[in-house]
């Protein structure tokens, strides 16, 4: 078994009461995310955002997503639009255990 990490960040947002995949689902159809690391299992977003993207980190949302596979993932051989669908597809084939904060999502496939 592989264990990922993909993190998606977009302009902070106002999370629901509830968040659901249909919520997270539409912030990526929609375009309005970003792939800022898909890769290896990392335990915490903060550990690939440099200083830089610190300063600004109270005006993003991330949405961490964790899985397993199978099989490897080539990360580096998947475009945005390739990742954005890959996600997409998981979050509705799978079952989502999501948390979340004041401002981030986190997901558990």
């Amino acid at each position: 078994m592989e264990a990922h990490t993909m993190v998606l960040s977009t302009a902070k947002v106002a999370l629901p009461e509830v968040t659901t995949v249909e919520f997270v689902t539409g912030l990526i159809n929609r375009g309005l995310t970003q792939v800022e690391y898909f890769g290896v299992e990392i335990d915490n977003h903060c550990d690939i955002i440099s200083d830089d993207m610190q300063q600004v980190s109270s005006e993003i949302t991330y949405i961490d997503i964790h899985f397993d596979s199978e099989q490897r993932i080539a990360y580096d051989s998947l475009n945005e639009t390739e990742v954005d669908s890959l996600t997409v597809n998981m979050l509705q084939e799978c079952r989502a255990e999501i948390r979340t904060d004041s401002k981030d999502i986190t997901i558990y496939l």
